[in-house]
């Protein structure tokens, strides 16, 4: 598949002369077989991109390089690009942490127990041996409650019009509610293991809305969206990004479906954005942007706990060696018909964004470090 697109936007020029005293004489770090990083790059977009994608890389000149691959739809010849739309699946979950970060520095709460701010002649949150579930027990995947209602073994009975192709789009708080009260028993108790949990960080979203007064959707836009500028992103699409939107394929090539969800899933997963935007919250993630969310940033990559070949667990995002020595933060995403991964190093400020509109079932995380690897190299 060729590349459509390349462009180089320079940030920092002058990092440029200190890399290129490092590499041989042709420019390229020594030990690879590709030319460039561009080449390696397309390479490794050719094993994974199936329909169309945007990979968008900031190199070690603090570069932005920009690559577009394929169509917005398997029938029709249209390139995405830096403006398409993609959904980024769980990508979204770093987003809700990001929140919980700012307003506990800004003082918004310092109580982190959910219970204490869910209506409690609603709901009654679960608990075991008197532990109660907190904030950083939904933030780190270890508050006990499953992934989801539909695959806990409870009785939970499932909305009418459930459907298991788009699992979350049925579920109304209500149904959460009744879930979290009467059907869901915790799998450990809280803070003594690890289990992703899509319900955890939907109810951690939906809680810091109830907390502010509005709705996760409006504390989304008035405290990351607007503060970072990224004005291509939301939770539900406009007129204008339906018009740049690259179409959801399932492993068949068909059109999938879109990620919906009512207040309470939209945590975990409801994010459409495009690499542009993605750039912006890469770029203020990485410390390369100026921005009053810093603090709450540098939060969320703390590590809290180990989880295995994951890495560390921070507040949301995983954060792993790997095998070159690079130590990386990321995260990575899938609904049905979308893939999204972001990494960075934040030592040497790279990253990567990688928005695919194919279902890459989580082979998208070992396509973003074969990436992070090969800026490594140039």
């Amino acid at each position: 598949m060729c590349r459509k697109v390349i462009f180089i936007v320079k940030i920092f020029c002058l990092l440029s002369l200190i890399i290129f005293l490092g590499c041989d004489k042709d420019g390229t770090s020594s030990g690879s077989r590709f030319d460039s990083l561009e080449e390696e790059i397309d390479y490794i977009a050719e094993q994974y991109v199936k329909v169309g994608g945007m990979i968008g890389v900031i190199n070690k000149q603090q570069e932005r390089l920009i690559f577009s691959y394929g169509t917005k739809s398997f029938n029709i010849d249209d390139p995405p690009d830096a403006n398409t739309v993609f959904e980024i699946g769980s990508i979204t979950k770093t987003f809700t942490t990001t929140l919980l970060a700012d307003m506990f520095l800004r003082g918004v709460f310092s109580d982190d127990t959910v219970s204490h701010y869910l209506p409690a002649n609603q709901v009654t949150m679960p608990s075991a041996e008197g532990i109660e579930i907190t904030f950083g027990h939904l933030a780190t995947h270890t508050s006990g409650i499953p992934k989801a209602p539909h695959e806990d073994d409870s009785n939970f009975p499932l909305p009418p019009d459930f459907d298991y192709f788009s699992p979350y789009t049925c579920y109304t708080t209500e149904h959460i509610y009744d879930y979290l009260s009467n059907y869901c028993t915790l799998s450990f108790m809280p803070g003594t293991w690890w289990e992703y949990s899509n319900t955890g960080m939907g109810l951690l979203g939906h809680t810091l809305g109830l907390i502010d007064g509005t709705s996760y959707d409006s504390i989304l836009k008035r405290y990351l969206f607007d503060v970072l500028g990224m004005d291509n992103s939301s939770i539900y699409l406009t007129e204008q990004q339906q018009s740049n939107l690259a179409l959801s394929h399932n492993s068949d090539y068909d059109p999938g479906l879109y990620f919906i969800a009512n207040d309470i899933f939209q945590g975990a997963g409801s994010i459409k954005s495009s690499l542009n935007d993605m750039f912006k919250y890469l770029e203020a993630q990485m410390g390369l942007a100026e921005t009053p969310l810093r603090n709450a940033i540098n939060l969320t990559h703390q590590p809290q706990l180990h989880q295995g070949s994951l890495g560390d667990q921070g507040l949301a995002w995983f954060i792993l060696e790997l095998d070159d020595g690079q130590v990386i933060t990321y995260h990575g995403g899938d609904t049905y018909g979308y893939s999204a991964y972001i990494g960075f190093n934040a030592s040497a400020s790279t990253g990567v964004i990688i928005l695919v509109n194919y279902t890459l079932n989580g082979t998208q995380i070992t396509m973003g470090q074969e990436i992070l690897k090969a800026i490594n190299k140039y």
